[in-house]
């Protein structure tokens, strides 16, 4: 297959994704919401980008890592952000199981960490992703 027989541009669909968890940060940080409505838009936003990260630690970084091996300090870097996110994610859930008091001052962190954990990501593999023709089955 050629690069003018490519279906899907790996790299773009990234951007795409990712473009939606900037737009659905922002919308959180936000919003006049009822404190059930923020619940409940802020726990699915943490559900897709928890199992959005699950699914490059799991799957798509590991492929990266074998056919890509210059990526290893990369593919560490970024899996180390997901950590920080993750913690983020769950000290956000405790808030919102606790009332949601100081839900705004994490929403903020987990903004900077994640727009710069993300731009990082775009910038070093979007290239590679869209030379790719296939991924891995599970991502």
């Amino acid at each position: 297959m050629t690069d003018e027989q490519r279906i899907v541009a790996w790299g773009d669909e990234l951007i795409k994704l990712h473009d939606g968890f900037r737009r659905d940060l922002a919308n959180l940080r936000s919003s006049r919401m009822d404190a059930a409505d923020l619940r409940s838009h802020c726990l699915t936003f943490c559900d897709a980008l928890h199992a959005h990260h699950e699914g490059e630690d799991n799957t798509l970084f590991p492929h990266l890592g074998t056919e890509h091996v210059e990526l290893a300090e990369t593919l560490t870097r970024l899996q180390a952000e997901h950590r920080v996110v993750a913690r983020l994610l769950k000290r956000i859930r405790r808030l919102l199981d606790h009332g949601g008091t100081g839900i705004g001052e994490e929403l903020d962190r987990l903004a900077t960490e994640l727009e710069a954990h993300l731009d990082y990501e775009e910038e070093q593999l979007v290239p590679i992703l869209n030379r790719m023709l296939t991924l891995p089955e599970e991502v």
